[in-house]
């Protein structure tokens, strides 16, 4: 595929990934993670747990299309599997020491387990092809459940 087309597709996706983020509440933060509308009294918790919500339902999205695609572009195998979970993990395991809630240990856990069998090798093998599409949809229901639609409030 042509490199601007992808370049373009990325770039557009972003734009509706803020937008539907923007649409339940949660703040763009700028390129440096401050908030653009924010004084330097610097976030609260409740603001960085907002922005780390945000940022692991951005990778959760981009993983699970290419999960679903086999983690492959175009039928050659890619390192967009390798890339995602492995920043899932770290995002996931950063929020687990600002609140409570479980599903941020299960989201890493699980990504953790997603890495071994996503890398590229793994993905030109074929060997994992049948589990991908249900990688897939674990990833919208970690990403649903971080950042629920308003039907499901």
């Amino acid at each position: 595929m042509d490199p601007q087309v992808v370049a373009s597709i990325f770039r557009e996706g972003g734009k509706l990934i803020t937008s539907f983020l923007q649409s339940y509440g949660v703040p763009h933060l700028g390129q440096h993670g401050t908030s653009e509308s924010k004084e330097t009294k610097g976030l609260t918790t409740d603001e960085t747990i907002n922005y780390q919500k945000r940022e692991i339902v951005k990778e959760l999205l981009l993983l699970e299309g290419h999960l679903q695609q086999g983690c492959k572009i175009g039928g050659i195998a890619c390192d967009c599997c390798t890339k995602h979970p492995i920043t899932i993990e770290g995002l996931a395991q950063e929020t687990t020491g600002m609140t409570p809630e479980p599903v941020f240990r299960e989201i890493a856990e699980w990504a953790r387990s997603v890495g071994e069998i996503t890398s590229e090798a793994a993905s030109a093998s074929g060997k994992h092809d049948e589990e991908y599409p249900k990688l897939a949809i674990k990833a919208r229901e970690f990403r649903k459940t971080i950042m629920p639609t308003e039907k499901e409030v």
